[in-house]
């Protein structure tokens, strides 16, 4: 029950999947992306959808049932003696793959009689989708059989038929369709993409295995190491503590992530270097994951020595304190690795074939936010542990003398790390906006950084002095106000105090930006101008025109001159008395109406 379960919850991303390939179809043809002659629209929208998605469902279900029938027979051959086996496994497997491959394999047969009777089939992005959702499925479950693998090999685990089966079965596809799909190609850019997409998707999975296993391993080897020197006493140590089965697993993640990216990576995408979604990968994914490890890890070590240096640690000894170290060395040299290593193909790929400036623009932006976000963070942990400092009653209840001093090295971690990282690549982005211009100034990911900043430092404004006030107001009316209100509110003051220091210098930022790309700067209203008309009897149709062109009303001061008339003003008169009014130097406004015309005055 639980695998035809599973084989049940396997449906759900493949209908949401379909559901997406189908409106981006309907889209591209809305909009004329894709031909609309008889020719090019192959064997149709509808019936390509059913055939491609059917096709990867029936070979899911007819795979999971020779992996069962294998899985039984090699447990059965190689595995150890029971009195009795379950024959429900047995029969589930002969089941599904009796029924479920015969179906499969006619409509694989279809699939590939479609691409030979129509051309326009073989430059159908739902095909090459199909391709490589197969592929990167049966990628993953081949790596994930082979780490299991390994670990029988490594005398981790005890014989089991099902690694070997899964690995024999969906390596075995994954290598029938990758074969195939070298054969066809990709004949347009579309189709181009969707390899990318899973080269670039498997090469991150299997570059993450690489690094997970490498951090594990090397950490295993820095813990053996630094006990061994600091005589750190270990429970339950054995003479082959370093390569046990911890160690064993490392390193079968490690063997299996790196065969997987040398092939896809150094292999498969060795000729892609002009493309735009490969410098996406390597600035947002490698370059930036193995910068965020780096700092991370750079932040347990500043903190465990600064923490051991004016801080308050638990422990007495530095022997045992300092037992973090090999956790944090590890991924340290791991991801600095996956850095250097990427930044170099970065540099050699740019020579050779030009760079993807959105790319590169995009990882400056998203560094200068975390560099922004965690200077931000010490500034709100500093606040409230100032004003702990300074006013006894604003402590916390239950904490020690020396409680501010971890308070402390949180901020200097926090500010040691973050402000070099915000201003380094702040200013960087800055002195590229004398070589880009209005495009980058315009650009999408330099807009969200500062409308990201404004609208959560707005927030964090107006969320902090809405609380401030609450407390306030709330210790004021029950008669409780005094200074212990600032052990509730110190927070809120740190948070607004930090909004209130960035917030106003990216607004003008945002201005600066506004103006140089030639967006009308936001404009104080002009003073509305107070009208006088003095005018003689019988100017109530004059006055009516007035108060129509300057949208309000107007004072009236009635002549005593005899006979001199009121004026006739055509259109193009009432506009220009309109621009007289509004050009006048003050804010009242004296009009004189005779027979002759209208006189404007400024006056105070």
């Amino acid at each position: 029950m639980d695998i035809i379960g599973s084989l049940g919850f396997l449906l759900v991303p493949i209908v949401i999947i379909a559901g997406i390939v189908a409106a981006v179809v309907a889209w591209r043809r809305r909009e004329g992306l894709e031909g609309e002659t008889e020719a090019d629209r192959g064997i149709g929208t509808v019936k390509r959808l059913y055939f491609y998605v059917a096709t990867f469902v029936y070979m899911m279900v007819a795979a999971v049932g020779v992996v069962l029938v294998l899985d039984y027979i090699l447990d059965g051959a190689f595995g150890p003696a029971f009195v009795s086996r379950d024959t429900g496994q047995i029969a589930l497997g002969v089941v599904l793959a009796l029924i479920w491959t015969p179906v499969w394999a006619w409509h694989r047969l279809r699939i590939v009689r479609f691409a030979e009777e129509e051309p326009a089939e073989q430059r159908s992005v739902l095909r090459k989708v199909y391709v490589y959702l197969t592929l990167g499925v049966s990628g993953a479950l081949v790596a994930l059989a082979s780490v299991e693998v390994l670990r029988w090999i490594f005398d981790v685990e005890s014989f089991n038929g099902y690694p070997l089966a899964a690995l024999a079965v969906w390596g075995g596809l994954w290598a029938f369709h990758w074969l195939a799909e070298g054969v066809e190609g990709q004949p347009t850019d579309e189709t181009k993409t969707v390899r990318r997409l899973y080269l670039y998707a498997i090469s991150a999975y299997s570059v993450s295995m690489l690094a997970v296993g490498l951090s594990f391993a090397l950490y295993f080897i820095f813990r053996e190491a630094y006990e061994g020197l600091t005589d750190v006493p270990v429970l339950f140590q054995r003479e082959d503590a370093l390569w046990d089965d911890a160690m064993r697993s490392a390193v079968a993640v490690a063997l299996v992530g790196a065969g997987l990216w040398a092939y896809h990576w150094l292999y498969a995408a060795r000729d892609d270097a002009r493309s735009g979604l490969r410098q996406f990968y390597l600035y947002a994914f490698a370059i930036l994951g193995g910068v965020v490890t780096v700092l991370s890890a750079s932040g347990v070590i500043v903190f465990g020595v600064l923490q051991w240096l004016i801080g308050t640690p638990e422990e007495a000894m530095a022997s045992v304190h300092f037992r973090f170290l090999p956790g944090a060395l590890s991924p340290l040299i791991v991801g600095l690795g996956l850095w250097l290593y990427h930044w170099a193909v970065v540099q050699q790929e740019r020579a050779a074939a030009g760079e993807l400036p959105v790319a590169r623009r995009t990882f400056g932006y998203i560094m200068v936010a975390l560099g922004l976000g965690a200077l931000a963070a010490g500034i709100i942990v500093l606040v409230p542990t100032a004003i702990g400092i300074a006013v006894t009653s604003a402590r916390d209840v239950v904490v020690g003398t020396d409680w501010w001093r971890d308070r402390i090295v949180t901020v200097l971690t926090l500010g040691l790390l973050g402000g070099p990282v915000w201003g380094y690549y702040w200013f960087a982005m800055q002195r590229r906006l004398a070589a880009g211009g209005v495009d980058e100034r315009s650009s999408l990911p330099r807009r969200m950084l500062v409308y990201g900043v404004l609208g959560i430092g707005a927030l964090a404004m107006l969320g902090s002095i809405s609380h401030l006030l609450f407390l306030f107001l709330d210790a004021l009316l029950e008669g409780t106000l005094s200074l212990t209100l600032l052990r509730d509110v110190k927070w809120s003051i740190g948070i607004l105090v930090t909004a209130g220091l960035f917030a106003p210098y990216y607004w003008l930022i945002l201005q600066e930006d506004r103006q140089a790309a030639g967006e009308p700067a936001a404009q104080a209203p002009a003073p509305r101008k107070a009208v006088t008309v003095l005018i003689a009897e019988g100017g109530g149709a004059f006055l009516s025109q007035i108060e129509a062109a300057t949208g309000r009303n107007v004072r009236v001061l009635r002549r005593a001159d005899p006979d001199v008339g009121v004026p006739e003003l055509s259109a193009d008169d009432l506009q220009g008395l309109q621009r007289r009014v509004a050009e006048a130097a003050g804010i009242q406004v004296l009009l004189v109406a005779d027979r002759a015309g209208v006189q404007v005055y400024s006056y105070r």
